[in-house]
């Protein structure tokens, strides 16, 4: 039986200067002009759209259980250099991106609610919890499986274990001075936006393995702290012994998607 139709297709816009692909999930149980909530599926570092193929069966398997409901499920190839779902004050505006131009150009391709949730791996982790904290209220919910942040606010007070090679080129990308940097964080929105983040009900779910072969089980850990001391509901997931890609991802995966099926439902 055939759960999902993969469609394919490739944008242009002004915030990055540049045409980029895209893949997009629908489910074949879905009414004619049904409209569904949207996720964005966002992929990392040195990946493309062709990471949603990747996950189809997945998705899929939470469509023929039921846990997750109809949704259109989409996935923006951005680069990694240049890249990292962020905006740049001389160069491409990725964030602004995925987060605007993306959706607004899939709402005329398909039939949204307006419901949305994210949802992202490694460096795309990372994009997903920067975007639901920027926007609360634009996001019912967020996953992030293993993303990409570090165990501190401050550039220079990032372990030089928790930065080797791309992350150090993240960790450099994000700005010189702290203001940028704390900008380009998670935990600058996070904070920014504390309040709204406790009144919007936005379901926020992230896991790292602790055997992580780039350490971010520290950021994780530090991300746990912070939403706590905030008072922030939210699920965290240390995953005993589990690498950053390994055996254990398409179950992490598969729970993660389940995650935005309790949340879509938790909003009707």
């Amino acid at each position: 039986m055939v759960y999902s139709e993969l469609i394919r297709g490739s944008l242009s816009a002004n915030a990055i200067g540049r045409e980029t692909d895209y893949a997009v999930l629908v489910p074949a149980a879905r009414r004619p002009g049904q409209p569904m909530p949207l996720i964005l599926h966002l992929h990392g570092a040195m990946s493309s759209a062709a990471s949603l193929e990747d996950a189809k069966e997945t998705y899929d398997r939470a469509w023929a259980s039921g846990a997750l409901p109809p949704a259109v499920v989409a996935c923006p190839s951005t680069p990694t250099l240049g890249g990292f779902y962020m905006d740049y004050e001389h160069g491409a505006a990725w964030e602004t991106f995925v987060g605007e131009d993306f959706p607004d150009h899939l709402g005329h391709r398909f039939a949204l609610s307006g419901t949305r949730a994210v949802i992202g791996f490694s460096m795309g982790g990372y994009g997903a919890l920067k975007l639901a904290f920027r926007k609360v209220e634009t996001y019912a919910a967020v996953a992030a499986l293993c993303p990409t942040i570090f165990p501190a606010e401050v550039s220079a007070m990032v372990p030089e274990k928790n930065r080797p090679s791309i992350l150090g080129e993240l960790n450099r990308a994000m700005g010189e001075d702290e203001e940028t940097y704390r900008r380009n964080t998670v935990y600058g929105p996070l904070r920014a936006n504390r309040q709204a983040l406790r009144r919007s009900g936005q379901r926020i779910y992230f896991d790292c393995g602790t055997a992580d072969e780039f350490h971010l089980h520290d950021g994780a850990a530090y991300l746990h702290a912070v939403l706590t001391d905030l008072g922030i509901p939210h699920e965290f997931r240390s995953v005993t012994g589990a690498g950053h890609v390994d055996e254990q991802m398409p179950f992490r995966r598969a729970e993660a998607i389940r995650f935005l099926g309790r949340a879509f439902a938790a909003r009707n």
